[in-house]
C-alpha cells in the first residue's frame, strides 16, 4: 500500500510502542531508565555511552562548549561527571540521544526539526529554571519530563507523516495562530496520556508520569505539586515565545502565574527570560540546533517593549476613518519608535479590492495612490516589512532613513507582526461596520429601528427624508389626500404593532390625485419584528415608488396576466432544469410540484426499454403519455417538450390532461363489447370470441362446448310484470352468469332478446352439462319457477364451423322448447337429443 494511503492503526499505543525499538537506540532507552532513578550511577551511564561512541563524543563537545564555561578542556567523561555532576551528564546524554535518533527520520518525513527542537529545548530549560525556585531538588527531573513530554507526537510524526503534514501551516508542532493549537490536535488519541503510557514501559515513576500527563492543563496548574507546575508552566512558556503570531497577553499571563507560584526571580519576568535565552542559545549551538533569525526572536525583546508595540497595534484595531486613519496612526508610531520621517505605508482595501499607498514625510502622511495589485506600486525603500497575519497579506511597510541597526530591524519586525494582526482585526470589525454604515446611509431605501410602540430609535437619512415634517411614522401615514386610504393605512400599521402574533406587515400606499409633494408620493412600507434575547424591536423599511415607469407597471400587469392565464389553463405548464427538476409549475398544484423531479413523479403508460429521463422525453417524436398522482387522483397526461434557447431553465413541458378522454375511450370500448343491460358480451362480439376460442381449441387440441338458451314464457312474464320487470330479470340473469361462470374460460353473450350463448373453453360434456344445470337451477330458484330456461348444448366437432356449431346448439334449444321447456338437450351430429 502506498505510504500516503496508510491509515493509523486502531490500537495506536501498541503501534507506537513497537516503533520505540525501531526509532531509538538501546542507549537511549537505557539512559531514560537511568534518568528516572533518584541517584543516577555514573558507572552505569559510562557503560551505556560506551555502546555509542558517537554519542559520547557529542557529549564531550557540549561539555567543552561556552555553555558550561570551562577554562580547560575536558577530555574524558569521568572528569566531566566530577566537574558537572552525574545528573548533568545524564541530562546532556539524554538530550543528545533523543535528538540524534529523531532528527533524521523527522527531517526525511518533511518536518522542520530545528523548529521542533527549539520549543523542546526551551520548554525543558524553562521547566528546570522554574523548578529551581519551586522545588530545587526536582529541577533535573522537570527538565527530563519537559524533554520527553511530546514523545508520542514525535513517534506519530515519524510513523504517519502523511496524516499530519496536510493539516499544518508550517512543519512543526508550534502554534501558528491566535490560540495555542498545534498538530497534536490531529492525533487520534490524547498525546499527553499516550506519551505517559509509552514511558510507563520504561519504568518512569508516578510523579513524572503525572507531570507529563498534565503538561497542558494550565487552567488547574495550582492544583498540582511543584514538579507538575514547573512542567506545565515551562510548556506554556515555550509556546508563548515561539508562536509565529506574537502573543504579549500570553507572556503577561505567564508572568502573573509565575509570580503567584513564587517562581519569579527578583529581576522579574524579563530577568527570567534573559536567563533562559542565554541557556537556550548556548545549548542550541552546542546541539547544532539552528536558532531563529535575530529579527524573529521574540525572547530577545523585553516584556515592556513587546507590550508597547502590542498597545500600538491595539490602537489601530479601534480606528474609524478607513485606511487613511490607519496610515496616519502608523506614521505616528514610526516617528515615535525610530524617528522615521520617510516611509511608504501600503494597505489593502477589502471593500474595493485594491491597494492604497500612503507616503510619510516631514509634512505628515499623504495619499493614497491606488493600484489593483501590490506589485504595481514600485518599491523605493531601504527596508520593507510585509504586513501578514493568519496567512493573509494586509499591507506592507517600506522604511527610508530609519536606523538600520539589527535592533531596529528586530523591533520593526515585531511591530509589523503585531500591526498586521491589528489591521486584520480592524478590517473585520470596525472597518466592516463602517462599510455597512456607509451603505446604509446611501441606500435609497429608508431603514429605521423602532420600539414595539412604533417610536423611532434610529433611522438612516432616506427614512428621515421620507418622514418630512412628521415626527412619527403614524403621522406620515395620515398625510394623504385620500383621508379614507390614510386611515386604512394607519389602522393596518396599528394592528401590526398591537398584535403579538403578527410578525410582519407589508403594504403599498398610492394616494389618489396628482402631486409631487412627499405626502402625495407612492411608497411601499414593510415592518418586521426582530428579537434580541428578551428585547423585541421593529425594523421598518420604506421605498419610494414614484420612479417606477409606466413600462414597469405594464410589465407587472403582463406578468400578473400571464400568471392568471397559466393558472386558469386545464393543461399543466412546467419548466425544468436539465435533469428534470421542476423549477415552475402552473395551477393549484404548483407549490407541490415545484422543486420535485418530474421523472420520479411520473411513469410512462407504455412499457419501454429506455430509461425514463430527459433524453427520452426530448428525443420523443410524439407526445409521451404518463401517469401521475395528484391529490390522491391518478391522472393521465400527454407531455410535449420544448427546449429553451436562452435563460437558466432547460425546457418547457406542457402536460395535457387526457384522463377524461381515456375514460371516454374505455366507455366506448365497453359499449362496443358488452350488452348495456346485462353487462355480458353483446352479439357483435360473439362471432370474434367464438372464432378465437375455436381456433385455440383446435390448435391446443382441447375440447370446446357451446350452450344456447332462452327464457321460457318470457312474453307472459313481461305482460305480467311489465317491461321493467322483464329487464330486471334479464339484468339478474347477466349477474348470475358473471358470478358462476369461470373467469377467462367461459364467455357469456347476449344473442338477442331473451336468448343467450355461453362459450365454454376446455370443457368436457360433463363439465358443460354441469354448467348448464347450474345456470338453469339458480335461475329457477331466483324466480321461484315463474320463469325457467330451455337449454341446448353441443361440443365442437373437427369439421365444425362457428355457424354449424351455433346452428346445432340453436336446434338443441328448439328441441328443449318442444319438450315443454325447463329442459337441457345435448345434440351432436351423430347423436339424438338427450334430456
Amino acid at each position: 500500500m502506498p505510504n500516503q494511503d496508510r491509515l493509523p492503526p486502531r490500537n495506536l499505543a501498541t503501534s507506537l510502542r513497537a516503533s520505540l525499538k525501531a526509532t531509538f537506540s538501546p542507549a537511549t532507552a537505557q539512559l531514560l531508565q537511568e534518568a528516572v532513578k533518584s541517584e543516577p550511577n555514573f558507572g552505569v551511564i559510562a557503560s551505556i555511552l560506551r555502546l555509542d561512541p558517537a554519542l559520547a563524543t557529542a557529549i564531550l563537545s557540549l561539555v567543552n562548549s561556552p555553555y558550561y564555561g570551562q577554562t580547560s578542556k575536558i577530555s574524558d567523561l569521568q572528569r566531566a561527571a566530577i566537574i558537572l555532576g552525574d545528573n548533568e551528564i545524564l541530562r546532556i546524554a539524554l538530550s543528545l540521544s533523543l535528538q540524534k535518533n529523531l532528527n533524521s527520520v523527522l527531517k526525511k518525513n518533511g518536518f522542520d526539526t530545528f523548529a521542533n527542537w527549539r520549543i523542546i529545548i526551551w520548554a525543558a530549560l524553562g521547566a528546570q529554571l522554574i523548578a529551581q525556585r519551586l522545588a530545587p531538588e526536582e529541577a533535573e527531573t522537570a527538565y527530563i519530563c519537559a524533554l520527553v513530554k511530546d514523545l508520542s507526537l514525535l513517534l506519530y510524526a515519524a510513523n504517519f507523516p502523511e496524516h499530519l503534514l496536510p493539516h499544518l501551516v508550517r512543519p512543526d508542532f508550534v502554534n501558528t495562530g491566535p490560540t495555542f493549537m498545534s498538530w497534536q490536535d490531529h492525533l487520534p488519541e490524547d498525546h499527553s496520556a499516550l506519551t505517559a503510557e509509552l514511558l510507563t514501559q520504561w519504568n518512569f515513576p508516578e510523579p513524572m508520569i503525572a507531570a507529563i500527563t498534565a503538561h497542558h492543563d494550565l487552567e488547574h496548574v495550582f492544583d498540582y505539586p511543584p514538579l507538575t507546575q514547573a512542567v506545565i508552566l515551562g510548556t506554556r512558556w515555550a509556546e508563548a515565545e515561539f508562536r509565529t503570531d506574537p502573543a504579549p497577553d500570553s507572556l503577561n499571563q505567564l508572568s502573573f502565574l509565575l509570580a503567584k507560584a513564587g517562581a519569579l526571580p527578583p529581576e522579574g519576568m524579563d530577568g527570567l527570560r534573559r536567563q533562559c535565552a542565554t541557556l537556550f542559545s548556548e545549548l542550541s549551538a552546542a546541539m547544532n540546533v539552528k536558532d531563529l533569525d535575530p529579527e524573529d526572536r521574540l525572547y530577545a525583546h523585553s516584556l515592556q517593549s513587546i507590550q508597547d508595540f502590542h498597545h500600538q497595534a491595539k490602537e489601530v484595531e479601534g480606528l474609524t476613518g478607513g485606511n487613511a486613519a490607519i496610515a496616519a496612526c502608523v506614521g505616528r508610531h514610526l516617528r515615535w519608535n525610530w524617528g522615521c520621517r520617510k516611509a511608504e505605508i501600503i494597505l489593502h482595501a477589502p471593500a474595493n479590492r485594491h491597494w492604497e499607498r500612503f507616503v510619510l514625510n516631514d509634512a505628515g502622511v499623504h495619499g493614497p495612490d491606488i493600484a489593483p495589485a501590490l506589485e504595481k506600486l514600485r518599491i523605493f525603500s531601504d527596508a520593507d516589512f510585509p504586513l501578514e497575519a493568519e496567512g493573509q497579506l494586509v499591507g506592507e511597510l517600506r522604511l527610508n532613513g530609519a536606523n538600520e541597526s539589527c535592533r531596529t530591524k528586530a523591533e520593526a519586525t515585531l511591530y509589523t507582526r503585531l500591526l498586521a494582526r491589528g489591521i486584520l482585526h480592524q478590517s473585520r470589525t470596525v472597518g466592516l461596520l463602517e462599510i455597512k454604515a456607509q451603505l446604509l446611509d446611501i441606500l435609497p431605501t429608508g431603514v429605521a429601528l423602532l420600539n414595539t410602540q412604533g417610536r423611532i430609535l434610529r433611522a438612516n437619512p432616506t427614512f428621515t427624508k421620507f418622514l418630512g415634517d412628521a415626527e412619527q411614522l403614524e403621522d406620515r401615514l395620515t398625510q394623504d389626500k385620500d383621508t379614507q386610504q390614510g386611515m386604512q393605512a394607519l389602522q393596518g400599521w396599528r394592528n401590526f404593532l398591537s398584535e403579538p402574533s403578527q410578525s410582519g406587515h407589508c403594504s403599498i400606499h398610492c394616494p389618489l390625485g396628482p402631486g409631487n409633494e412627499p405626502a402625495t408620493s407612492s411608497f411601499s412600507l414593510a415592518g418586521y419584528k426582530i428579537s434580541h434575547g428578551s428585547q423585541t424591536n421593529i425594523l421598518a423599511m420604506v421605498q419610494d415608488l414614484t420612479e417606477i415607469r409606466v413600462l414597469e407597471f405594464e410589465a407587472l400587469h403582463q406578468r400578473d396576466f400571464l400568471n392568471t392565464l397559466l393558472g386558469s389553463m386545464q393543461d399543466l405548464v412546467l419548466t425544468t432544469d436539465k435533469v428534470g427538476n421542476i423549477t415552475f409549475a402552473s395551477g393549484r398544484h404548483g407549490t407541490f410540484l415545484t422543486g420535485r423531479n418530474l421523472f420520479q413523479l411520473t411513469r410512462p403508460m407504455n412499457a419501454q426499454e429506455e430509461a425514463w429521463d430527459m433524453e427520452f422525453l426530448e428525443q420523443s417524436q410524439a407526445a409521451v403519455e404518463v401517469q401521475i398522482v395528484l391529490d390522491d387522483e391518478h391522472l393521465q397526461l400527454e407531455l410535449v417538450f420544448s427546449r429553451f434557447s436562452f435563460g437558466t431553465d432547460y425546457g418547457l413541458i406542457v402536460g395535457r390532461n387526457i384522463s377524461a378522454i381515456r375514460r371516454l375511450e374505455r366507455k366506448i370500448r365497453e359499449q362496443a363489447l358488452f350488452d348495456s343491460l346485462t353487462q355480458v358480451f353483446n352479439r357483435h362480439h360473439l362471432q370474434p370470441l367464438l372464432d378465437r376460442e375455436m381456433s385455440r381449441a383446435k390448435r391446443t387440441e382441447t375440447p370446446l362446448g357451446l350452450i344456447f338458451f332462452d327464457i321460457d314464457k318470457f312474453k307472459l312474464f313481461n305482460d305480467t310484470h311489465g317491461h321493467h320487470g322483464g329487464d330486471k330479470a334479464l339484468k339478474e340473469l347477466g349477474q348470475l352468469l358473471r358470478r358462476i361462470l369461470r373467469k377467462g374460460l367461459d364467455f357469456p353473450c347476449r344473442f338477442g332478446g331473451d336468448e343467450f350463448v355461453v362459450i365454454s373453453s376446455n370443457s368436457t360434456v360433463d363439465n358443460l352439462l354441469t354448467i348448464a344445470e347450474r345456470i338453469q337451477r339458480e335461475f329457477s330458484i331466483l324466480h321461484q319457477n315463474q320463469v325457467t330456461l330451455s337449454i341446448g348444448m353441443s361440443m365442437l366437432e373437427p369439421e365444425d364451423t362457428s355457424q354449424s356449431l351455433l346452428e346445432r346448439c340453436d336446434k338443441a334449444n328448439y328441441q328443449a322448447k318442444a319438450q315443454g321447456g325447463n329442459t337441457i338437450v345435448h345434440l351432436q351430429p351423430t347423436s339424438t337429443s338427450e334430456p
